[in-house]
C-alpha cells in the first residue's frame, strides 16, 4: 500500500473509533449519523472513489463534510473547506518528558496514546501499518519530539498524518515529506 492510501485508511480508522463506527466501503468509510465537531462523516480510501461511493451513505444535510483523501472529488452542492497534504513523518528527535496523558476528550482504546510535554499534546493512533499523528498542539519547537513520541508509542511503524497552512510549513521544516493533497469538502 502506498503512503498515501495508508495514511488516508489510517485516518478513516481514527474517524471511525472517534464516531463509534460507520460504513466501511472498497473506496470510502462513511457515517449515516453526524460525526463529532471537526471530524468527517466520509473519508475517500481510493483515487477512483467517487459522489455516488459516499453521498448515499451520509446525512448530506448542511453541514455535511467529507475528507477527499486524494484531492479530485466532484461533490455537486459542497465546497472546499480546506487543501491540506498528506505527510510522512521521520523518527523525530527523542526528548526527555513525553508522557501518556488520560482524558482529552479521546477515546479510550489499545490502539490510541494521547501524548504530552508541558505544554504540548499530540494524538497517536495505530492503524493497519502506519501510526497516525493528528491534533498537535503546541509551540512549533516541539514538532520533532512530538513526532518521536508518536513513533516510540507504537514502535516499527512509520509515522503518517496531514497538515496545511503554518502547521504544515513548521511539520516541513522539521523533516516531513509530502505524499500528496486532500481536500475536506463541506455542505
Amino acid at each position: 500500500m502506498d503512503g498515501r492510501r495508508a495514511a488516508a485508511a489510517e485516518n478513516a480508522a481514527w474517524c471511525a473509533l472517534v464516531a463509534g463506527g460507520g460504513h466501511w466501503g472498497s473506496r470510502a468509510w462513511t457515517s449515516r449519523f453526524r460525526t463529532p465537531e471537526y471530524y468527517p462523516d466520509a473519508v475517500t480510501l481510493t483515487p477512483d472513489a467517487t459522489a455516488a461511493d459516499i453521498l448515499p451513505f451520509v446525512d448530506g444535510s448542511a453541514g455535511c463534510s467529507v475528507k477527499d483523501s486524494f484531492a479530485n472529488l466532484d461533490l455537486p452542492g459542497f465546497s472546499v473547506l480546506f487543501e491540506a497534504t498528506w505527510i510522512a513523518c521521520g523518527p523525530g528527535v527523542p526528548e526527555p518528558g513525553w508522557r501518556r496523558a488520560s482524558g482529552h476528550g479521546f477515546p479510550v482504546d489499545d490502539s490510541v496514546a494521547v501524548l504530552s510535554r508541558g505544554p504540548a499534546v499530540v494524538v497517536a493512533h495505530r492503524g493497519d501499518g502506519v501510526v497516525g499523528l493528528s491534533n498537535f498542539s503546541g509551540p512549533g519547537r516541539a514538532w520533532p519530539g512530538a513526532v518521536a513520541a508518536v513513533a516510540a508509542a507504537f514502535p516499527g511503524l512509520p509515522v503518517v498524518g496531514y497538515e496545511h497552512g503554518d502547521a504544515l510549513r513548521t511539520a516541513l521544516d522539521r523533516g516531513a515529506e509530502c505524499l500528496g493533497p486532500l481536500r475536506v469538502w463541506v455542505r
